[in-house]
């Protein structure tokens, strides 16, 4: 029985051995069985890289999700200063609270004997929102110090911290997002300082103050005026070097750092002005006259800034934004003596 096996063995061996070597002979088959044999042992080998090149792919975006701040981890602080603006101070708090600013730090720049913010904003220092910085009575161009003192003491606690005044409401957009929102976008990555443009608010011809509302009592932007080329700043936390060192402007520093504009893209860093404005996403509402009777009110109680100008200067400003009439005339001739 054995040899009998052995036989037919050979046999179907031999019968084996004549259909490869006719397979093979056949230039045709010979590729397609070569092929098939690449790609069987190819194939795992194909796979096993793939699937470690998107593991790889994985790992290295859930790193960089980690190490990327999520929105609601950033931290926004405001720094402003405020001399008379009892009248108008709490709009402006309650406007940056629900615009997602996490703190807000007011140096009282007012007269010695002068009002008190305490008057109208305590419960917002209660609840510890608002900080009062006593600048009480100084004279001596204190803008330029106090922001110093306000990126100084707080820059490594918040990512970024704004720099604008009481009459500035920053219009974010689309409407409806959050400051750490905006500020978290990739566009400004780049950017250790986001300057927005200023839009004038004219004075819808009212010439006297009401009990309402800032943004209530004036809707009309003046597109053509002049000073929208100016911008204020929001800066970034943690800069090695004091952003408002050797200022000599309230709207920007004097450094090397990168500046941006609303849209992410690199403007001059030194210039306090962006030409053309800028409103892609973001601009300040400057409310910088309001009626004229208010006007008046502002021109009487001096520049943060230290520079002194004329009464003159003062009137050809306040019809930058707004239409001249002889009522408006009128008023300034009696009020500041013309």
């Amino acid at each position: 029985m054995d040899t009998e096996k052995t036989i037919l063995l050979i046999k179907k061996w031999r019968t084996n051995k004549s259909q490869l070597k006719k397979i093979f002979s056949n230039k045709k088959l010979k590729k397609i069985y070569i092929l098939i044999l690449l790609l069987i042992f190819a194939i795992p080998t194909v796979f096993q890289k793939f699937f470690c090149l998107i593991k790889d792919k994985t790992n290295e975006t859930n790193m960089s999700n980690d190490n990327k701040k999520t929105d609601s981890s950033i931290k926004i602080g405001m720094c402003t200063l405020c001399k008379s603006e009892n009248l108008y101070i709490q709009e402006f708090i309650d406007y940056y609270r629900d615009l997602g600013y996490n703190h807000i730090f007011i140096y009282d720049n007012n007269d010695i004997d002068g009002e008190r913010l305490e008057d109208v904003i305590q419960k917002e220092i209660n609840n510890g929102f608002v900080s009062i910085i006593n600048y009480r009575g100084d004279r001596n161009k204190p803008i330029f110090r106090i922001y110093i003192d306000c990126y100084e003491k707080n820059n490594k606690n918040y990512d970024w911290l704004s720099f604008f005044d009481i009459d500035e409401f920053l219009e974010l957009k689309p409407k409806g997002i959050k400051i750490q929102e905006l500020l978290n976008n990739e566009r400004y990555k780049d950017c250790q300082n986001v300057k927005f443009n200023w839009l004038v608010y004219s004075d819808d011809d009212k010439l006297h103050y009401e009990n309402k509302p800032v943004q209530e009592r004036f809707k009309t932007p003046a597109y053509s005026c002049v000073l929208n080329n100016h911008v204020k700043t929001t800066v970034r936390g943690n800069l090695p070097t004091n952003y408002w060192v050797n200022a000599s402007n309230p709207h920007t520093g004097e450094n090397n750092y990168n500046c941006c504009s609303s849209s992410g893209k690199q403007i001059s860093k030194n210039s306090p002005y962006n030409q053309p404005y800028d409103y892609e996403y973001g601009y300040i509402k400057h409310y910088r006259t309001k009626t004229i009777e208010e006007y008046l009110n502002k021109i009487k109680r001096g520049r943060p800034a230290g520079n002194t100008v004329s009464n003159q200067y003062m009137i050809t400003m306040f019809f930058y934004s707004n239409k001249r009439t002889k009522e408006k005339m009128d008023i300034f001739n009696k009020e500041l003596k013309l």
